[in-house]
């Protein structure tokens, strides 16, 4: 059964309203994701052994712990995190998963776009 010109209408009003929905919500993504200060990587506690000969450490009793931060693109290389830094540092972590969270659902939200444009073209006819 066909439609008919006014249920087309409907639809593809209805389509057009979601699709209006869903560009405001990438916009608003994105301006949240412009506030991030991400750092790619993960903070780590680690405890440590020194070098010295008669230090408690060589008996099991370790030092720390300590902060470091991996970077997901150097993998293997530590950094230390003074307590001074520990918060910012949770921050970009933080803001870095945000930020993946964010960028997927940036995706998701363009791949629904795409379908939107193929259901108003098939309910568009063709001259």
């Amino acid at each position: 059964m066909k439609k008919n010109v006014e249920e087309i209408l409907r639809d593809v009003k209805r389509l057009l309203d979601e699709s209006n929905e869903i560009v405001d919500q990438i916009g608003t993504l994105k301006s949240e994701r412009a506030q991030l200060q991400p750092l790619c990587g993960s903070l780590r506690r680690r405890l440590i052994r020194c070098g010295k000969q008669n230090c408690r450490c060589r008996r099991g009793q370790l030092h720390g712990p300590y902060n470091y931060f991996v970077s997901s693109k150097c993998r293997g290389k530590w950094q230390y995190i003074s307590n001074e830094e520990l918060e910012r540092v949770e921050q970009g972590v933080a803001d870095w998963k945000k930020q993946r969270k964010i960028d997927a659902d940036i995706q998701a939200f363009s791949a629904r776009l795409k379908e939107i444009r193929q259901e108003i073209a098939t309910l568009i006819p063709a001259d």
